[in-house]
């Protein structure tokens, strides 16, 4: 409680802050830009975002290079405008700001800062450093946080805490963080300030490791106007962050909203053969990049009674159809506020995969004929009735987990990926699960099975010691 608190004094403060400077950069965040779909540097590689309460056109943000500062102007600034009140009075109001960083070399630290006009009379927001993450494969191991339905009250505090404490560390081994929707609950809540005050909170990692988001059903409001207002992900023109794609490494992620298609049903289509595009490149592509995550909001599948996933599979069977045609390796998914895993799946029934001997918790899933399925939408937030309420496992469940968590994603060469779930709180890992690619299994290097327990391997400890802040 004490913590929540000072949280909340925090951001309090903030906003005191903020009213003082209306053009004060804030909600500062960065994301990968389209280079990471194509592999070209001829655009760039990384976007930041900032808001301003008032009209700043002489905002600006510099950058330093091996040259020197470089200043940078916005490449547009959108003027958003809303109605959260009932009586019509004190609209929501505010200026986006994008900023596109040019040329950036991959594998390299940058810093920069945000500057409220040219003239650099009022205070700099930052230095931030972003590591600049490579698309393509280079024998680096990729690693990607990955969470959903989160928000800023005290439920949300231990996992903002563990991504603060990655901010406070050297964690250029992670590539990028992935919402999966359902941001703050919900972003235009009091009169939209709700949106503002959970990103002021995401800044202090956010401005410094790339944020790519998808939208959930709490983001569904007004043809998703406030969610689109503050993201600009890749495919942004056509797809309005709702589908697009981008490569990491040796990983090719794709992301969808079944959202979209339960407000504008008349999407769907268009949604599909997009899938059905980009999926197709990808898996022809494997000899370069040999694993497909795709991740959305609402699952195809959980454990949860009357949740709409138990009839999604159905459903959306068209989507299924893609992603098992395809062969996509993983499929996770937030919503139901729990961590769970499944078996490879297909038409609601376990597929065939080889099982290592002894491996009593399956953690271990080889050459699997059908996707495997992961939920984690326990990153944390209030007003929940079923917190606490663990769901009765499926009889495709491995495993389900109902405290504060996120997952971590693992790969550095074409047949292992490995997932691990954070506990929030104690940063013990929860659940490994380790997809492999190869009859060889027993042989590869990195993997080293002892006693039928899983292992974490160097980089998850690493990982582990920056989580904890030390």
């Amino acid at each position: 409680m004490k913590s929540f608190i000072i949280a909340i004094s925090f951001l309090l403060f903030l906003n005191h802050v903020q009213s003082e400077n209306p053009c004060k950069p804030e909600q500062i965040h960065i994301s990968l830009s389209e280079d990471y779909v194509s592999g070209s540097t001829n655009h760039s590689p990384m976007k930041v975002i900032f808001h301003t309460q008032d009209d700043c056109p002489k905002a600006y943000i510099s950058l330093q290079t091996s040259t020197g500062a470089l200043k940078i102007s916005a490449s547009a600034v959108n003027h958003f405008q809303a109605d959260y009140s009932k009586k019509g009075k004190n609209p929501y109001e505010t200026y986006v700001h994008i900023f596109d960083f040019p040329k950036l070399e991959y594998g390299k630290t940058y810093q920069y800062s945000c500057y409220s006009d040219e003239t650099g009379q009022h205070k700099a927001q930052g230095p931030f450093s972003f590591y600049v993450p490579n698309p393509n494969p280079e024998g680096k191991k990729t690693t990607v946080l990955m969470f959903g339905d989160h928000d800023h009250t005290e439920e949300g505090q231990s996992t903002l805490q563990r991504l603060v404490a990655l901010k406070n560390s050297n964690f250029t081994d992670i590539s990028a963080y992935i919402h999966l929707g359902d941001l703050a609950y919900n972003l235009e809540a009091d009169k939209g300030k709700n949106g503002d005050e959970y990103m002021r909170a995401l800044q202090s990692f956010a401005a410094s490791m790339p944020c790519m988001v998808t939208p959930g059903n709490h983001e569904t409001l007004n043809n998703f106007s406030n969610f689109n207002m503050r993201f600009n992900m890749p495919n942004y023109a056509n797809s309005k962050n709702h589908y697009y794609s981008f490569n990491l490494g040796n990983i090719h992620f794709t992301t969808l909203s079944l959202d979209l298609v339960i407000e504008n049903p008349s999407s769907m289509p268009y949604m599909l053969n997009w899938l059905e595009k980009d999926l197709s490149e990808a898996h022809a592509n494997r000899n370069q990049r040999p694993w497909i995550i795709v991740y959305t909001h609402r699952p195809l599948y959980c454990s949860k009674k009357k949740a709409d996933c138990t009839e999604n599979a159905e459903k959306y069977s068209a989507i299924e159809e893609i992603l098992n045609k395809y062969k996509i390796d993983l499929y996770v998914s937030g919503h139901v506020h729990h961590y769970e895993r499944m078996l490879p799946l297909y038409k609601g029934e376990a597929a065939a995969f080889q099982q290592f001997p002894g491996d009593a918790k399956v953690n271990h899933i080889i050459n699997p004929q059908a996707p495997v399925y992961i939920v984690q939408g326990k990153a944390g937030h209030s007003n929940d009735p079923e917190d606490g309420k663990t769901a009765t496992p499926r009889a495709f469940t491995v495993k389900l987990d109902n405290e504060y968590s996120f997952i971590a994603v693992h790969s550095s060469n074409s047949t292992h990926l490995h997932v691990e779930n954070y506990n929030s709180y104690s940063v013990d890992v929860t659940d490994n699960l380790y997809l492999i690619k190869s009859n060889q299994y027993g042989d590869l290097p990195w993997y080293k099975p002892s006693n039928g327990q899983e292992v974490e391997d160097f980089m998850s400890k690493k990982l582990k010691k920056l989580l904890r802040g030390y």
